[in-house]
């Protein structure tokens, strides 16, 4: 949980998508019909979503990290540079760079999920 809030206001849509990736996965899992003639157009889309919304969370992952990124620079300009301690600044950045990371996590999950969907349903057409 610290973690969340350690990456700022950018992880509580990336926790919601986290969710919704989860969701669309085993719901597309569950919901896969055993036979070819039962396949159609939404389950196929079902699938392909899963893949969308683990690439909407790599982005809003690079948003929230430009953002943390410009408001460790905006605190630095108005403390002055000269009385900025640099393990301070470091410190910031790597709060930052926390989005990045789980946006990325989220991705890879989301991607390995998608694979293993669409080979499943190719499965199921053949």
């Amino acid at each position: 949980m610290r973690l969340i809030s350690d990456g700022g206001f950018m992880m509580w849509p990336m926790v919601a998508i986290t969710f919704a990736v989860v969701g669309l996965s085993i719901w597309s899992w569950v919901s896969m019909p055993r036979d070819a003639a039962s396949l159609d157009a939404v389950v196929e889309t079902r699938i392909d979503s899963v893949l969308f919304w683990g690439s909407y969370g790599v982005v809003l992952g690079i948003l929230g990290t430009l953002v943390g990124i410009a408001q460790a620079a905006q605190a630095i300009e108005m403390a002055g540079a000269s009385s900025v301690n640099p393990a301070i600044v470091w410190g910031g950045i790597k709060v930052a760079l926390i989005t990045v990371i789980f946006g990325f996590l989220l991705f890879s999950f989301a991607l390995v999920a998608w694979f293993g969907l669409r080979v499943r349903y190719r499965r199921t057409l053949a």
